[in-house]
This record gives C-alpha cells, sequence and structure tokens, in this order.
C-alpha cells in the first residue's frame, strides 16, 4: 500500500523552486499551504508559550519528524516566521528564535500601546453586552491571580483581556498588526513575573478601562487605557 504521505513528500519536496511550485496541482497547493501554516501556527504557539527561547535553534529534520511531514512545510514556515520577526536565519548557521533587546522593545511597546487605544475608541461607542461580559470573565481572571500572587497566570488573563478587546474592535488589520508586534515582544528579556503591587494596579486600571467601555465612552476609554493599562 503507498505510504499517505508519500504524495506530499513529493509535493513540498521542492516547495521553495518556482518552476516546481508552477507544476503543482490546486489540490498539492492547497495540502502545501496548509502543512505550511500547521508548521507555523505550531512553533509560534511554542515561542509565546516560553517553550521555545530566545536562541534557540530550530531544526529543520526535527520539525520535520516532529510534525509528521517532509522539509519543505518546514522550510516555507521558518520563512514565515522570519518575515514576521520571530526567528532569524544565519547563513551556514541556521535558524534561531530571535532576542529583542531592550531599545526594540520599547518601541514595540510603543507601538503596542498605540493600537490598543485606538482599540478602545473603535469599541467604546459600539460595544455590547455580550462582549462587556468577556471581558468581565478576563478581568475576575486578573483579580484572581492577584489574590492568588500567581504573576504568570496574570499575565495571561491580561494579555487575554487586551486580545478580547482588540477582536471586539472589529478591524482585522489593526488585530493582525497587534497580535504580531505583541509576538515580537514576547522575545523581550525585559519581560518578567509582575510583583504584587504592580498586578494589583494593572488590575485597578483595567477595572476602570472596563467601566469606561461599558459606558461607551471612548475619550475616557483610551484615557484610561493610555494611563492605567501601559504594562
Amino acid at each position: 500500500m503507498q505510504d499517505p504521505m508519500s504524495d506530499e513528500r513529493a509535493s513540498s519536496g521542492n516547495a521553495g523552486d518556482p518552476e516546481a511550485l508552477s507544476d503543482m496541482t490546486p489540490l498539492a497547493m492547497v495540502r502545501q499551504h496548509s502543512l505550511t501554516a500547521l508548521v507555523r501556527d505550531e512553533i509560534e504557539r511554542r515561542i509565546a508559550a516560553g517553550v521555545l527561547a530566545p536562541g534557540d535553534k530550530l531544526n529543520e529534520a526535527d520539525w520535520a519528524a516532529r510534525l509528521a511531514v517532509s522539509r519543505g512545510p518546514v522550510r516555507e514556515a521558518f520563512r514565515a516566521l522570519e518575515q514576521a520577526g520571530l526567528v532569524r536565519n544565519e547563513k551556514h548557521r541556521g535558524v534561531f528564535v530571535r532576542s529583542v533587546g531592550a531599545a526594540e522593545a520599547q518601541e514595540l511597546g510603543v507601538v503596542c500601546a498605540a493600537l490598543r487605544e485606538a482599540a478602545c475608541r473603535m469599541l467604546a461607542p459600539r460595544i455590547d453586552a455580550t462582549q462587556v461580559a468577556e471581558l468581565r470573565e478576563h478581568l475576575n481572571a486578573m483579580r484572581d491571580a492577584v489574590v492568588a500572587e500567581k504573576g504568570e497566570a496574570f499575565l495571561q488573563a491580561r494579555d487575554a483581556f487586551r486580545a478580547s478587546l482588540l477582536a471586539a474592535a472589529g478591524n482585522a488589520r489593526l488585530r493582525e498588526t497587534y497580535e504580531r508586534t505583541v509576538s515580537e515582544l514576547r522575545l523581550s528579556s525585559q519581560r518578567a513575573a509582575p510583583t504584587h503591587s504592580a498586578m494589583d494596579a494593572s488590575y485597578a486600571g483595567h477595572r476602570a478601562l472596563l467601566s469606561a467601555l461599558a459606558s461607551r465612552d471612548a475619550d475616557e476609554s483610551a484615557r484610561r487605557m493610555r494611563e492605567s493599562c501601559g504594562d
């Protein structure tokens, strides 16, 4: 019986060759794109979770074996991750998870803050009860993490609050830019578990922000995000 992966290997082995791509059938091209996305998403997930740290080397053969795909989709995923600023490709050395220095982290932080403030202005005039309830769930998770003094859980809940806010704003390009920028920012060595006082202050700021959003006050929501939720 023919190996079900053999067709995939044949179609993706020369994924980086334009002539090979021109000869691929539409089905093979869709399969190639799907496998590349699968590999890219898995690596990105591990970077975001801290499983892959800045400086870690990504081996093409290892990832192909781990995800049971050929090297073609892995190679294309590495290229996509490099374009997204998450990895770097060093000639004759390989592919590594990128490290973000202090100066770049500060620039990325400014961009994130501006995007969150813009999202507040978009969302506040039209926020509905379902969106408020979803944000409140994340806020309650932040509160629980403060009480339990669990810094990593707090950061996860805070990031989930912000991700929900950006999604609710209804601007796909804004959300995409924010997610990409946040992914890069997570590669910074400056990211550390917050102190109890920092968590408490951040929780209070996000609680005031949610109150402003629920009141549909765009100016106050933007101000609260800018002044109290910049951590």
